[in-house]
């Protein structure tokens, strides 16, 4: 469902709308104080400053140096006069704030506006200087309303000039909060991707483990099934085991991407998860010679690259080779963790059945291994049969921490 987006008046139309207002409600003012008994020198000043006030909140965002330099000439024209010469400086003091506010560099802005307080302050007090010398400006002129009226003038540029700062880091501030956003957004697809790929590995070894041995056991079941019942029944009922577990190992695996909790009692070690590897492939008609020396100082990480490692390469010998024994090496050394799966036979075709669970063990065992910044070999013995090792650093992290 799309996001209505609020509807906001363009710039130059609210511009004018506050210009509007403004003047509106000055020239209610001015109305009300003459109902209110004031009698000023000459009303239409007051409208004048109001109508400039306006004119510089209309077109000062727009045009703010345009603007600025008209409203000085405008305040500063020695003609005007005015009995109140101090609030001549109110469209320069709204002038000046746009100015800055909308970009205007400070450096001529100030300056600009200096002048224009100068020349708007001045024109009476240069007739005081001329006609009765500095004695009758200083009689008839009280310097400190208007110094305190172009002290504001000087203040709101100022400020004018600080808003745009603060507003050019929000829109800074916006712009990298956005490119962190796309960043982020990348970040979270590259992380799914990559437990897609976790996930798909991790289901692919155990499904291939538990279902190339109940596809050799559905195979001898085959062969049995006229002549003896009895091992029929115990290559179904061994069918049935390996699928119950199968199950369990899934469900395992899902519960840990998760991040489960993990009961207690379903929790094993390394050795009895590849002594339970081991005796599955026993079960299927290869004899296994097991080797295990393994502490108990191995990380989860390392402990499921082992474990995953050994389950593809004791799948890939009941699938692809012809071997009667296989000997299972895992040993923990100092510096690192070295596995070996040897066997006896030579490689056979790719069985239809096998077709259907594997297909990219190598490359998923090598991918675990390089993982952990190890290593990993496999293919033909010299003396035949078939080999992979696979060579994992183990305590270095620790030392480098």
């Amino acid at each position: 469902m799309p996001v209505k987006t609020p509807f906001r008046l363009p710039r130059p139309a609210l511009d004018a709308l506050v210009a509007g207002g403004f003047l509106a409600a000055a020239l209610l003012a001015i109305w009300v104080a003459q109902h209110l008994g004031w009698y000023p020198y000459q009303v239409e000043n007051y409208i004048g400053v109001a109508l400039l006030c306006s004119f510089a909140l209309a077109f000062g965002r727009a045009y703010p140096g345009l603007t600025l330099a008209l409203v000085i000439v405008l305040v500063s024209w020695p003609s005007w006069p005015f009995d109140m010469p101090e609030l001549r400086l109110l469209p320069l003091i709204v002038a000046g704030y746009q100015a800055t506010a909308n970009g205007m560099r400070l450096r001529i802005a100030l300056p600009a506006v200096v002048v224009g307080a100068v020349l708007g302050l001045m024109p009476t007090a240069l007739s005081y200087i001329l006609n009765g010398g500095f004695e009758a400006l200083m009689f008839y002129v009280d310097p400190s309303q208007r110094i305190l009226t172009g002290v504001v003038a000087v203040t709101a540029v100022l400020l004018g000039a600080s808003m745009h700062r603060q507003r050019r880091s929000a829109e800074e501030l916006r712009r990298r909060n956005g490119e962190l956003l796309r960043l982020r957004q990348v970040e979270r697809e590259r992380i799914a991707a990559d437990e897609r790929a976790v996930i798909a590995r991790e289901i692919h070894d155990v499904v291939a483990h538990h279902v190339s041995a109940m596809v050799i056991r559905a195979q001898a079941a085959d062969r049995v099934a006229d002549h003896r019942p009895q091992e029929l029944r115990s290559a179904v009922r061994g069918i049935a085991t390996d699928g119950r577990d199968a199950l369990t190992a899934m469900r395992q695996v899902v519960r840990v991407l998760r991040d489960d909790d993990t009961d207690a009692g379903e929790a094993r070690s390394l050795s009895d998860a590849l002594e339970k590897v081991a005796a599955r492939v026993c079960e299927a008609g290869v004899a296994v010679t097991r080797e295990f020396d393994i502490g108990a100082d191995l990380s989860e990480f390392e402990q499921a690259a082992v474990l995953r490692i050994a389950q593809e390469a004791m799948t890939n010998v009941l699938l692809h080779s012809s071997a009667t024994e296989v000997r299972l090496s895992v040993r923990v050394e100092a510096e690192s963790v070295r596995l070996e799966v040897l066997d006896n036979g030579a490689p056979r075709e790719l069985m239809p059945e096998a077709a259907l669970v594997g297909g990219s063990g190598i490359r998923g065992m090598r991918e675990r291994a390089l993982a952990l910044g190890g290593t990993l070999a496999a293919g033909p013995r010299d003396d035949g049969g078939w080999s992979v090792t696979a060579l994992l650093p183990h305590g270095q992290r620790e030392l480098s921490a």
